[in-house]
């Protein structure tokens, strides 16, 4: 770029407090190896405005991120001009309590978003990985990033109502609105979620809320086979129950959790963790279904409540990333829910026959398979391909959301994106015609 004027620019923009360009502020912010040349910290929408018409004029790469909590997430970047974080765009700007609705910057974290809506015993009924390290309501919604509850609630697809967005010529997209009950026409904002930044930067949203259930009670239970797991989670979804979560658990995965939270489970095995959030009765009554439909497949369970509770679904979110992430590999599966055994299963096998380390849990009743994989690179790309082999056969996917630069060197990112790519870079194309925003590391 040319970056000694650019700088310049971003500095008369923001302020040389808000600018990062010394070696040892910047390397704190490398991505996959690369080193960005600025780092910048707009205080405002108008400032990433700016930031952006320069950007575009000057054929400057822009990088968006929030607390750097996916910074992992698509393929290494060509080229790392400037790393844009939302982090100090962190206020709640509305909350109507009556409506169930709340706008926020997207700088604000999760965390501090749900302790403030709790002030009115509501939530946003996401609870995806990282939420204790930052992560940003602006991140979690480029990424697409969700978590067990989405069995109850869906994804942030189902949540956002309404969205600002600053496009890559710097102007100013708002889209949605702030009631549930929205107008006719295209739902732009939807268009954002899972963008991973590459059509503009999010500054606002607007959201849907729920109240924060009565009462919240899990069922942790083991089973002697994978496959009496996988008949009992058919039972669960054909039943009349309204489970919050059902989340299946590899052993390795159990013995993990379990032992960090110090819960007792016999049978350290294969589990299903069920959640129920409801007023006292229903949970009382549900739970009591659950119990009946997992006895008759001689699992051995326990009830799990209160602030164990917390712990026990923190730990199956982000096990074993809360220890270390150091040269970990996180895969993202999405697969027919009736083939998720097999994928446990396929899963299993391959990791044995490689020595690797895996920890594997699934939205059992949404068809996602999360996979935290450990061992030798070469080993490591041998099986991401065979097992993307084998969920593409079942009309799957598999992505890696992060992974080592030398593994995503060897091995494709995001898989057979299939026949949306054209219409993809078409949309790409018209939102950032210059490719200045996260080029490569999607489309």
């Amino acid at each position: 770029m040319a970056e000694s004027k650019s700088i310049k620019e971003f500095i008369s923009i923001l302020g040389a407090a808000n600018v990062t360009t010394d070696s040892s502020g910047v390397t704190d912010y490398s991505i996959d190896g690369l080193v960005p040349k600025a780092v910048l910290f707009p205080e405002n929408e108008e400032q990433i405005s700016e930031i952006l018409k320069v950007a575009s004029r000057e054929s400057v790469s822009v990088m968006p991120v929030g607390s750097g909590t996916k910074r992992s997430l698509g393929n290494i970047p060509p080229s790392l001009d400037v790393l844009l974080s939302t982090q100090k765009l962190d206020r709640v700007l509305e909350h109507e309590a009556r409506d169930l609705v709340a706008t926020t910057q997207s700088g604000v974290t999760l965390e501090g978003f749900q302790n403030k809506l709790g002030e009115n015993n509501q939530f946003l009924s996401v609870n995806p990985m990282h939420q204790a390290h930052g992560a940003t309501i602006g991140g979690i919604i480029a990424s697409n990033a969700s978590g067990p509850l989405r069995l109850r609630y869906g994804t942030l697809r189902e949540l956002l109502i309404g969205l600002r967005v600053v496009r890559a010529d710097g102007t100013v997209f708002k889209g949605g609105s702030k009631v549930v009950k929205n107008v006719a026409g295209y739902d732009l904002p939807k268009l954002y979620v899972g963008s991973l930044g590459t059509l503009g930067i999010i500054t606002e949203a607007t959201l849907r809320l729920y109240p924060v259930p009565e009462r919240s009670e899990t069922y942790l239970v083991s089973f002697t086979t994978l496959e009496k797991c996988a008949e009992t989670v058919m039972e669960l979804l054909k039943s009349e129950l309204v489970m919050n979560s059902l989340e299946l658990l590899n052993p390795l995965l159990v013995n993990e959790v379990t032992g960090r939270i110090g819960i007792e489970l016999k049978r350290k095995k294969h589990a299903l963790a069920i959640r129920v959030m409801n007023v006292d009765k229903a949970v009382s009554e549900q739970m009591a279904l659950v119990k009946k439909v997992c006895n008759k497949a001689r699992g051995q369970g326990v009830t799990v409540e209160g602030e164990s509770e917390n712990k026990l679904w923190d730990e199956i979110v982000n096990c074993p990333w809360n220890k270390s992430s150091e040269n970990l590999v996180k895969l993202k599966a999405g697969v027919l829910i009736t083939d998720v055994a097999r994928v446990f299963s396929e899963l299993e096998e391959l990791s044995s026959q490689r020595a690797l380390i895996l920890y594997a849990s699934s939205k059992a009743g949404n068809g996602i398979v999360d996979i935290t994989l450990k061992g030798d690179t070469a080993d490591l790309a041998s099986t991401i391909n065979t097992l993307r082999e084998y969920c593409e056969s079942g009309k799957g996917s598999l992505v890696i959301e992060a992974a080592t630069p030398e593994l995503k060197s060897e091995v494709d990112v995001w898989g057979d994106i299939g026949s949306g790519l054209a219409l993809m870079k078409r949309i790409k194309s018209n939102f950032d015609p210059a490719g200045i925003l996260n080029p490569g590391r999607f489309i």
